[in-house]
């Protein structure tokens, strides 16, 4: 898979957990600071975008070979 396909295919959905997991560390109290909310953010959206690409060739090799 091509890099610009990875990016478009994981990346929205990355920024999406990476939101929700920000947005409940403010609720909760764990981070306040701007500048720390930003860092978290975007520790968050390569967290999760790696995972995404790592974890899904697995996944597809694995279930791929499945027939039903």
């Amino acid at each position: 898979m091509e890099l610009r396909e990875l990016v478009s295919a994981h990346l929205p959905n990355a920024v999406v957990a990476a939101i929700i997991f920000t947005l409940y560390n403010i609720y909760t109290g764990d981070i306040a600071d701007p500048a720390t909310i930003g860092i978290e953010f975007i520790s968050y959206v390569i967290a999760i975008f790696i995972g995404f690409v790592v974890i899904t060739p697995i996944l597809d090799k694995i279930f791929g070979s499945v027939t039903t």
